[in-house]
């Protein structure tokens, strides 16, 4: 029975819905608050899928010291440290099917 209530709070903060969001950047600002247990992304692509997947629960992006963190704040501050931040501007839903997938001919 731990285990379970254990698993169950760790899935519960893993994205499940496909969403295409647009991103607007912002140099030299930062975004407030990461969001708990999501830790950080190497890449900008992956943590903004990520984001993006999270709904209203992330709003954004931000970039500091070479990873990306997904944050819940979504007015960009001014950052003393070189911070680059991503604001999440629309989104429209996604519908893939991988088994629907129409490929290219060659």
């Amino acid at each position: 029975k731990q285990w379970y209530q254990r698993r169950v709070a760790i899935t519960a903060g893993i994205p499940t819905e496909d969403r295409l969001c647009q991103y607007k950047q912002y140099n030299n600002r930062y975004l407030d608050t990461n969001i708990a247990d999501h830790g950080y992304y190497a890449s900008l692509g992956s943590a903004q899928q990520a984001c993006s997947r999270m709904g209203d629960l992330c709003k954004g992006v931000t970039r500091s010291s070479g990873v990306h963190y997904l944050r819940q704040g979504s007015t960009p501050k001014p950052a003393s440290r070189g911070e680059t931040s991503w604001v999440k501007t629309t989104c429209e839903e996604e519908d893939f099917h991988y088994f629907e997938q129409k490929f290219m001919d060659v």
